[in-house]
């Protein structure tokens, strides 16, 4: 399965400038490439760049970060930073996704406590995915997988 993070660029009056217009998500079977087109408020965009970032343990999972334009070109592959952070993580559910940028990383969800984007979800599993290119978005990214918190589980809390 490819997990993939869209970032949708609208070029600047400015060369090599980009306003981040929004995110959203995508899990499918192929991955993007340059030239794929998605609808996203109301327009189509066009993949200008995709970054690959390797599982930490062997896994059929695989994470993107593809980048769209309206016209599918990009100066500069990476316009794009949240902070000084390079860890995201992408928290899950059966109802919606919530994509993360931890300061400090020490705030990171752990498996079995409270999904922090979500309340009444519990992380169940995580998945860690490295980049290998210093000029890649992120050195780290999480994927969590997130199950709503049992009323079970919420007696015994208490």
């Amino acid at each position: 399965m490819n997990i993939t993070q869209l970032i949708f660029l609208r070029p600047r009056e400015t060369p090599q400038s980009y306003k981040d217009e929004g995110h959203s998500l995508e899990i499918g079977l192929i991955p993007l490439q340059n030239g794929d087109t998605r609808r996203w408020d109301d327009e189509v965009w066009q993949v200008a760049h995709v970054e690959t970032y390797s599982p930490s343990i062997a896994t059929n999972n695989c994470f993107q970060v593809a980048m769209l334009t309206p016209d599918g070109t990009i100066t500069q592959p990476n316009p794009l930073r949240v902070g000084d952070q390079r860890l995201m993580y992408l928290c899950i559910s059966s109802e919606d996704f919530a994509l993360a940028w931890p300061e400090p990383a020490e705030c990171l969800p752990e498996i079995g406590s409270e999904a922090p984007p979500f309340e009444g979800w519990q992380v169940d599993r995580m998945q860690e995915f490295e980049s290998d290119r210093t000029e890649a978005l992120y050195d780290r990214v999480l994927v969590c997988w997130c199950i709503p918190i049992s009323a079970e589980s919420d007696a015994t809390a208490a």
